[in-house]
């Protein structure tokens, strides 16, 4: 019997080009491949020799969507390789730019990428007519998130003020006030506007796979915690290259990852939510309940949901840090330190997922080895496994778009192309 080979060209509605491959034979699924097609970028060898307050400025150019989280996990990283610790006021302030762009990139992905899916449209802009009030409340949401990262990281696209050894500049009382009352405007609006994400009928699929996420005890974890995969290990941010495992294939711009022994796994809202839901907000637990939302949850399509009610808790979140800071804001802006030798690791959850940024230094503060891995490249496996699992109920049930049906699969991952098919090493 033949094979037939059936492919999804450049999927729309995410961030860069992706092609989905499906290999049949008969009625058989032989294969499914996730096809990265941005350019190889080579990004990784570029900030070789460079000296270490350049990488900053240079990884966060990587994507338009996550540059917030790969700047802050790039100055972490540097200020663990040179043993650098700072007050937890500009911590604080570093969280604050991080938390308003996972809002910034949650508004994009569920009302510009998921929603249209939904309700019938092929773009956010179509849906103006009907459901002008939602589009003008996401696009006010991003507003407004956008300029909470603007106060904080000096500009809302690209911030700028986390640096090796804390900010280049830090907010005043008056900006830490202007930052709380607009972070009660977040929520109260994201109270109003996630009912039509959370009212969805998804799609009726499940697949138990291996969910990892940073894990803590004591917070609902970003920019710190241990990496733990669902029902199974907890592990040390160093020990990261013991558990996952590059998989280049032919056919990708892209690496792929497997966990060692274990096989395919997910990262992302869903993974954070299977792993810490105990340690979200109170208001964003009570909303799960409400629309009758249980965690852990072994469907794909729940991580547009769990990004949903993430945007509560990070909304709360951002109140909180705005009145401590209120109430004991920072004496100082940057810590002193000595450019040294090191080797420093960073683990961070990115809107998408487990981000990990590695960096070696030389004496000379000059770049010597570097490894990111992004959430996306992490996802490819797992995006392969689930549309094979998922194409044969599909075409049981006779679906009348089986393309679209899998471009929403590949949609509720929020995957980032460009930014995971930048990194290929030579």
């Amino acid at each position: 019997m033949e094979k037939k080979v059936v492919k999804l060209e450049h999927i729309t509605r995410i961030e860069g080009r992706l092609n989905i491959t499906i290999v049949l034979k008969g009625s058989e699924i032989v294969s499914t491949k996730a096809e990265a097609l941005e350019g190889t970028r080579l990004l990784e060898k570029i900030l070789i020799g460079r000296k270490y307050y350049e990488i900053p400025d240079i990884v966060s150019r990587m994507c338009g969507v996550c540059q917030a989280i790969h700047r802050v996990t790039a100055v972490q990283a540097l200020e663990k390789a040179f043993n650098i610790e700072i007050p937890d006021e500009l911590k604080m302030i570093r969280e604050l730019v991080v938390l308003s762009g996972q809002i910034q990139s949650h508004i994009l992905h569920l009302y510009a990428f998921v929603l249209p899916d939904f309700l019938g449209y092929s773009s956010m802009l179509e849906m103006f007519k009907k459901y002008g009030s939602i589009v003008k409340s996401a696009l006010k949401l991003k507003k407004l998130a956008n300029r909470i990262t603007e106060i904080t990281g000096g500009r809302a696209v690209h911030p700028i003020t986390p640096i090796v050894g804390g900010l280049s500049k830090i907010p005043s009382r008056r900006e830490l006030e202007s930052i709380l009352y607009t972070a009660k405007n977040i929520k109260n609006l994201c109270m109003d506007l996630i009912d039509i994400i959370l009212s969805l009928d998804m799609p009726d699929f499940k697949r138990k796979t291996n969910y990892l996420s940073l894990y803590s005890t004591s917070k609902y974890p970003i920019l710190e915690g241990d990496p733990k995969i669902y029902g199974k290990n907890v592990f040390r941010q160093e020990e990261y290259d013991k558990y996952i495992e590059p998989i280049p294939e032919e056919y990708s711009y892209a690496r792929h990852y497997i966990l060692k022994g274990i096989g395919e796994y997910m990262v992302g809202a869903l993974a954070r939510f299977n792993n810490n839901y105990q340690s979200l907000s109170e208001d964003a637990r009570e909303i799960a309940d409400k629309y009758d939302l249980k965690f852990p949850s072994y469907s794909p399509f729940d991580n547009n949901k769990a990004q949903a009610i993430e945007m509560i808790h990070l909304s709360d979140a951002m109140i909180e840090i705005a009145e401590e800071l209120i109430e004991s804001p920072p004496k100082i802006k940057r810590v002193k330190f000595d450019v040294k030798e090191g080797n420093g690791i960073s683990i961070t959850e990115a809107p998408r997922g487990l981000l990990i940024h590695h960096y070696k230094v030389s004496k000379n503060g000059k770049i010597v080895e570097a490894n990111i891995i992004t959430p996306t490249a992490q996802n490819y496996k797992n995006i392969e496994a689930d549309i094979k699992s998922y194409l044969p109920k599909l075409l049981a049930e006779n679906s009348q778009n089986i393309k679209l049906e899998i471009e929403k699969l590949v949609r509720a991952y929020d995957p980032c192309v460009s930014c995971s098919a930048r990194f290929l090493k030579l």
